[in-house]
């Protein structure tokens, strides 16, 4: 299942739309990767005001979670886990929301999912 929810529903967000929504498409893609055969899938997209007012997004998933020893490099370019990965999609996320003053944050749980969290 895929849940989008947005609250408050007027956040206003200054960025480059292009940039932004290719951040989320990859995040999309590795969440659905992680979900690959596994039942129950729920993917959540959730926009909100964090404890200081800044607008963050987080991409959810219940998939198979990350190690830490590898979540630890996932940020690295061109380090990857998938056999036909390039290591170039979470490298470029946070080049892309560093541009924007932004951050991005990954918590992983093996087999219970993953969370990132980008804030702007």
């Amino acid at each position: 299942s895929f849940t989008v929810s947005v609250e408050p529903d007027n956040i206003d967000l200054s960025c480059d739309v292009e940039l932004i929504e290719q951040v989320i498409i990859n995040l999309l893609k590795n969440a659905i990767h992680a979900l690959e055969n596994r039942p129950n899938s729920t993917i959540s997209l959730n926009g909100f005001l964090n404890k200081r007012g800044r607008v963050t997004i987080q991409v959810t998933d219940n998939g198979e979670g990350i190690l830490p020893e590898i979540l630890d490099k996932i940020f690295i370019p061109f380090f990857t886990t998938k056999p036909k990965g390039s290591g170039i999609g979470l490298s470029l996320t946070r080049q892309i929301m560093r541009l924007h003053n932004g951050s991005i944050n990954a918590f992983s749980k093996p087999d219970h999912g993953t969370t990132f969290t980008l804030t702007f």
